[in-house]
């Protein structure tokens, strides 16, 4: 049992870009390119059940490496920038609550399992102080840990649920409508705002990544033992 939930996300990964390929298909069968108004014209048909479907797949396929990346992303290309962004920063702020209830319902000791060998813990260790929340608020902008993983981390800490709902919503913003910026952009791909959205998505990206390798430093973050989120 435990050797096939190895196999989970991997299994997840392929249902979901299954799932695209059908939405695909679905949609150049009624038309012939991709084209910005006839997506608002095949996402419109679906009324309130986008949402719906779009929340779905949200919940389903978290747990798939930095999966969320990809959906904010694909936010930003169906729904616009602000409503795509707008989206993906409450499914994803909900959904996160599930893998949260989780961790903090088996403990700490199963955490740490799943973080094993991990090189980040110099990051986790030196921000994992008082409530918890800058611990959050770090994991959500700075991003390099993947979305599910966060979550779990989360759950171990003492922060509450207002105060971790708080925190991932001002650290995933600042990413998320980059990300939706990049998918809208990608609605027209020869435009002058796609190599646009790709920089600021780079910087955006770049920017954290930076201060937390200047804050931890690189022997930190990399010798720092595994056994991470003291008590």
């Amino acid at each position: 049992m435990r050797k096939f939930s190895k196999w989970i996300p991997y299994l997840l990964l392929l249902l979901f870009l299954g799932f695209l390929a059908l939405f695909a298909l679905a949609f150049f069968n009624r038309y012939p390119v991709l084209d910005a108004h006839d997506l608002d014209l095949f996402i419109a048909g679906f009324g309130p059940w986008a949402l719906v479907v779009f929340f779905l797949v949200y919940l389903i396929f978290s747990p798939v490496p930095f999966i969320s990346t990809i959906l904010a992303t694909t936010g930003g290309l169906l729904f616009g920038v602000v409503k795509g962004a707008s989206f993906s920063i409450v499914t994803g702020t909900l959904t996160s609550l599930v893998p949260f209830l989780i961790a903090r319902k088996l403990g700490r000791s199963w955490v740490e399992k799943r973080l094993e060998n991990s090189k980040v813990a110099g990051i986790i260790r030196k921000f994992d102080h008082g409530s918890g929340f800058n611990l959050v608020l770090f994991m959500r902008l700075v991003g390099i840990l993947p979305w599910e993983l966060q979550n779990y981390i989360s759950g171990v800490t003492p922060i509450t649920i207002p105060s971790y709902l708080i925190a991932t919503v001002l650290g995933c913003t600042p990413m998320t409508f980059c990300l939706a910026f990049l998918g809208f952009a990608l609605r027209q791909p020869t435009s002058w705002l796609l190599p646009v959205a790709i920089v600021v998505t780079l910087v955006a990206f770049l920017i954290p990544v930076g201060i937390a390798w200047r804050i931890t430093g690189r022997k930190e973050v990399v010798k720092e033992p595994p056994e991470i989120l003291e008590e």
